[in-house]
């Protein structure tokens, strides 16, 4: 796992923040009576059944502290990606210039799907190890917002359950 700079870190946190523990919750679906959701407040998502919503997870290394997971929340029209087919755009050799692109560049947040739009980041430590744990073993995990009645299913692919694998060995239980 990558240590991330102090001074990068500093930047991530004053300008996207921690995430919250009540953002976190457990809800009965069929087969699975503790389904782990994220219910975000609407300043960090702005929930509509009709986007996709890709999740980029990275974990990564501070210096005299408990590693830290940074979350990457984006989102695209779903109508529109099934019927123009994207490609997955892997960025080539550049220096990043602003904030934004040096934290993109470091988390490797700065590839995916062409169509998708930014969203947020948002930070997870040791506290979420529970919610990160249920969601590793389970693959997946719900996305909502506060005030929706609708649930996102998110599906964890391999980059996401190798960032988790190595930050969950890490988190106390």
């Amino acid at each position: 796992m990558k240590q991330i700079p102090s001074d990068l870190l500093s930047v991530i946190v004053e300008t996207h923040g921690y995430a919250l523990l009540d953002w976190t919750r457990s809800i009965p679906i069929p087969g699975d009576p503790d389904f782990p959701v994220f219910q975000l407040p609407e300043h960090k998502l702005a929930y509509s059944k009709e986007r996709g919503y890709p999740i980029t997870l990275a974990a990564r290394n501070v210096a005299g502290q408990l590693p830290l997971l940074f979350v990457q929340l984006e989102s695209f029209d779903l109508a529109r990606h099934q019927a123009e087919t994207p490609v997955w755009a892997t960025p080539s050799k550049y220096i990043p210039e602003t904030d934004e692109e040096r934290i993109a560049h470091e988390l490797g947040f700065d590839e995916g799907w062409e169509d998708a739009e930014p969203g947020c980041i948002f930070i997870c430590d040791e506290r979420f190890s529970v919610f990160w744990r249920a969601a590793y073993e389970r693959k997946r995990f719900g996305l909502t917002t506060f005030g929706t009645d609708s649930l996102y299913p998110v599906s964890l692919g391999k980059p996401a359950l190798e960032a988790l694998k190595d930050i969950l060995k890490k988190w106390p239980r």
